[in-house]
């Protein structure tokens, strides 16, 4: 993962709004949520919840597969591992031996 991505993946996490719903993502597993149910569970207008999980699905962090008319999201958990490798690695790491 290159410093682009991470920044992209950051960023798209740095909404509270968006970290909610990937929280729910996340907790929801392979199966995913179908985007009423993302609706229902953070209270985010169906307008405003497109606009969130677009931003999620282009920073790499969800994916998203339509089942007849309904959008499957399912958090991304290989980017996912890869965002939390490079803060601990590339940030951490090196300067642990400063720390303690």
């Amino acid at each position: 993962m290159d410093e682009k991505q991470a920044a992209a993946g950051f960023s798209a996490m740095g909404a509270d709004h968006r970290l909610g719903v990937l929280r729910h993502l996340v907790k929801a597993g392979e199966k995913g949520l179908l985007v009423h149910e993302v609706a229902t569970l953070t209270g985010i207008a169906a307008s405003t919840l497109a606009h969130h999980l677009k931003t999620l699905q282009a920073a790499g962090l969800i994916t998203q597969r339509r089942e007849g008319r309904s959008t499957v999201n399912i958090a991304n958990y290989d980017h996912l591992a890869a965002l939390a490798g490079y803060i601990l690695h590339e940030c951490c790491i090196s300067g642990a031996d400063d720390h303690g």
